[in-house]
């Protein structure tokens, strides 16, 4: 059963944070140096200082980017930097932006999630985690004693009585509004008010929630659970640290867009082009697509369309160098379930990831176990076109964004999704409400 509460977020405080979108930061994961410094620069108070705080040469057990945080968040707290509202609320949170020439309204809502085994009961995950970057989120936890940022993840409200109840109070003025850098919009209101939070706790018990973005804090809130359960004798399930903040958005929602993720391989010494074009026929029906240096943009983005003609197909671009393009379909889905293990389900076998994984990166290139160091990974197609042309590599290879409905099936049947298949777009806005773990707190409804 899946148990979310409300819980008394801590906001930044308009009176003293006139310009709110100074303070604002991305997701700590998808920051580097630059941008990192760019937002230490922007404001003395921007969140980054709590969520990818700077590291320097000095750094050590008591003076380090965690410590750090908590003294930045117990000041800006005690300074009323950060206020805690007085009553606990679900907060509706929406980003509006564009994309492909559309616009896209994705809405959804922050409350707590009780914890429980991923698999075991009604929380889904899709990724492999990484020990590193879990230690990571785990140590910002023990230091600050709070959630910083939501976990992401969707859930089925095909009769829309959750979106019903959260309109009503988008009718007011936001709580907080601002547009990013990026120049998406958004937006957060609170709901406050018993009735609405009963209805939206009853509504979600039954569901199951799919982890979109957050696997690694899903399982650092895990881990610090398990260890401060170890000294309390009286564990009741209640406990604040039994909890995780969470951003929960219906998959039906025209904003839960997924992005894909292409490569670009290099470092072939043996490849023979000729041969290799060849040897794609034993799986694929291969049409190539003419272009030169003028048309290249243009018959790129054709090729990206008529990939995405049929979606009971599987389709994938390839692009080899001077303009060379070819639209890949495959022949026939037998051909991967005989190639891939009987323990994998079907759903994990008939991802585009896997079919290009095994059939060409596998068979054809004989890359196996190398791939980590000769595949890069790009979110734009032009960028991994472009490494060819530059030759930073050998061949790139364009592929369909894997559609939501995959990785619900994939994760049903509690399989992780291949390495790189997934990026959700956009991603949740870091700083606009974070939640702190009280000594003794029990969540209960």
């Amino acid at each position: 059963m899946v148990k979310v509460f409300p819980f008394r977020g801590i906001l930044y405080n308009k009176k003293k944070i006139k310009k709110i979108g100074r303070v604002m930061s991305p997701p700590y994961d998808i920051i580097g140096p630059a941008e990192q410094a760019r937002l230490y620069e922007r404001s003395d108070f921007n969140f980054i200082r709590l969520i990818l705080g700077k590291e320097f040469p000095g750094d050590g057990e008591y003076n380090n980017r965690y410590v750090r945080a908590a003294a930045f968040l117990n000041g800006w707290l005690r300074h009323r930097v950060l206020v805690q509202d007085d009553k606990p609320a679900i907060y509706v949170y929406e980003e509006v932006f564009s994309l492909f020439g559309k616009r896209f309204n994705r809405l959804g809502f922050i409350a707590l999630l009780r914890l429980e085994e991923m698999g075991r009961g009604k929380v889904f995950p899709h990724e492999e985690t990484y020990p590193k970057a879990k230690l990571d989120r785990l140590q910002l936890m023990r230091a600050t004693n709070a959630d910083l940022d939501s976990i992401f993840v969707f859930y089925s409200d095909n009769k829309e009585k959750i979106v019903k109840t959260m309109k009503q109070f988008m009718r007011k003025k936001p709580a907080v509004e601002v547009k990013a850098a990026d120049g998406i919009l958004h937006r957060l209101w609170k709901i406050d008010r018993r009735p609405a939070i009963n209805k939206i706790i009853a509504e979600m018990k039954d569901k199951a929630v799919f982890i979109a973005d957050g696997h690694h804090r899903y399982e650092a809130a895990q881990r610090y659970k398990s260890e401060l359960k170890v000294k309390n004798t009286k564990f009741t399930e209640e406990e604040a640290y039994n909890h995780v903040m969470t951003y929960f958005t219906p998959v039906e929602s025209n904003g839960l867009v997924v992005l894909p993720i292409h490569r670009a391989v290099s470092n072939l010494p043996y490849l023979d082009p000729i041969r290799f074009e060849q040897d794609l026929a034993e799986f694929f029906d291969v049409i190539p697509y003419t272009a030169n240096k003028r048309t290249a943009e243009q018959v790129r983005k054709k090729l990206e369309k008529d990939m995405q003609k049929d979606p009971g197909r599987h389709a994938l671009g390839l692009y080899l160098g001077n303009y060379h393009y070819f639209l890949l379909t495959l022949k026939d889905e037998k051909t991967i379930d005989e190639m891939v293990a009987e323990e994998k389900p079907k759903a994990w076998k008939h991802l585009d990831v896997t079919i290009l994984h095994y059939t060409i990166f596998d068979r054809l290139l004989n890359l196996a176990q190398e791939t980590e160091d000769k595949v890069s990974y790009f979110k734009n197609a032009a960028d991994a076109v472009r490494a060819v042309d530059e030759q930073k590599a050998v061949m790139a290879f364009i592929l369909n964004p894997t559609r939501v409905e995959e990785i619900m099936a994939v994760a049903s049947e509690l399989e992780k999704m291949p390495q790189k298949s997934t990026y959700f777009y956009p991603k949740t806005l870091s700083g606009l409400v974070l939640y702190r773990f009280e000594h003794g707190e029990k969540i209960k409804n």
